[in-house]
């Protein structure tokens, strides 16, 4: 009861503080637009990613496994919405993992852990981020083993800088499970876009390799969300 109740606390203040910075970022941004003169740079969104390890210390995945995924992401958000992916750092966490952390619920399900307090794991090994930062924080892709259910990526918005990726997604040697959509699409929600109900939508709830893939486009709307996001730092002048 305790760890629910100061998860809680937790998750709220940092929701809170999202959307502050969420706020402080669209501001800056709307500024932006009404004083830019002449062409400008795209800007960039950091990524971060985990690769975590077994009960026995085996890492899930590798970079190179994972590279194909990042590149794609680049490429969907440059095109639909200006905005490069830079990678901050690839790591693996040797430390073997609970099983809890290695096969996560999803959803509403890893809401409920996260205020229980049952991502502690990950908690431990996510980069400390200053309160009074503002805009360019990393979003942090954690690599898990498997995830509850039907279920291949999860992220908990607004309330967290990380999103949860399975690790079969990024091994070719598994066809039915191999996706390059779902980080970029994870990415999406944790820079506050929500589904799309058209399934050329990057945003798109389901994508089922190799026969029914979510599309990557983007929308006007979608693209503004994602620039008024603490996360993206503007582009360059």
């Amino acid at each position: 009861m305790i760890k629910t109740v100061i998860g809680t606390i937790r998750t709220f203040g940092s929701a809170l503080r999202g959307l502050v910075l969420d706020a402080t970022a669209g501001l800056a941004h709307g500024v932006d637009l009404l004083t830019r003169r002449g062409t400008t740079g795209p800007a960039t969104l950091l990524v971060r990613v985990l690769i975590l390890s077994d009960e026995k210390g085996a890492p899930l995945s590798t970079p190179a496994l994972i590279a194909p995924a990042l590149r794609r992401a680049d490429q969907v958000l440059r095109d639909g919405a200006g905005i490069r992916v830079r990678v901050a750092a690839i790591a693996t966490v040797t430390e073997p993992a609970p099983t809890a952390a290695l096969d996560p619920r999803a959803n509403r399900a890893l809401l409920r852990d996260h205020l229980r307090g049952r991502t502690a794991f990950y908690r431990k090994h996510l980069k400390w981020r200053s309160p009074l930062s503002v805009v360019g924080d990393p979003v942090t892709v954690i690599v898990v083993r498997e995830i509850a259910g039907r279920t291949t990526g999860c992220s908990l918005g607004v309330s967290a800088d990380w999103v949860i990726c399975q690790a079969s997604l990024f091994d070719p040697a598994r066809p039915r499970s191999y996706d390059e959509t779902v980080l970029a699409h994870e990415l999406g929600h944790a820079l506050n876009l929500p589904h799309a109900r058209d399934r050329n939508n990057l945003m798109f709830p389901s994508s089922s390799p190799p026969g029914k893939m979510r599309g990557t486009a983007l929308g006007p709307v979608q693209r503004a969300v994602l620039h008024a996001n603490r996360h993206v730092i503007p582009a360059d002048r």
